[in-house]
């Protein structure tokens, strides 16, 4: 038979809480994981915001998409050769560039029209954004988290779906 003397009693006391203590709060950090907020630290409301926004982007880019394409066929041009034509401007004077008089004539033309529609299109989508109630500065915080973070990218499509 063992005896403890007080001081040993409350040690072995001691001991035996700060492993359940311990134990205690392994099993709440356990359990607390799935429940965090939401990957890169933003709240479900701001997740979800921006989640709709994409939505409205995407569809907003897409008729402006269309919108640029049906300009560069209205002048009697392609997508294609539009591109082409615009590359090699980034690089060199329009001037310079191989392409027929009746093509440089429509390229400016198509060159100020997109423009507008990009323009335009700014607008839209930062009305769309801030219509989901997020500024613009916190969509483009998350925007910026999103592209470094797979586990933020898989939030963000399920709450897309």
């Amino acid at each position: 038979m063992y005896y403890f003397t007080t001081k040993q009693k409350l040690m072995h006391l001691f001991k035996k809480n700060h492993i359940i203590a311990t134990v205690s709060l392994a099993l709440v950090f356990m359990f607390a994981l799935p429940l965090k907020a939401n990957p890169g630290g933003f709240s479900d409301e701001e997740l979800q915001s921006f989640a709709n926004a994409v939505v409205q982007i995407i569809a907003i880019q897409q008729q402006g998409q269309a919108e640029m394409i049906e300009k560069i066929e209205d002048h009697d041009m392609t997508v294609q050769r539009f591109n082409e034509i615009n590359m090699q401007a980034q690089q060199m004077p329009v001037e310079e560039i191989d392409m027929t008089e009746e093509e440089l004539e429509a390229y400016i033309k198509l060159n100020e029209a997109i423009e507008k529609i990009q323009v335009d299109m700014e607008d839209v989508l930062i009305k769309a954004i801030e219509d989901e109630d997020i500024t613009i500065e916190k969509y483009e915080e998350i925007m910026t988290e999103y592209q470094q973070n797979p586990e933020l990218q898989q939030r963000i499509q399920e709450l897309m779906e």
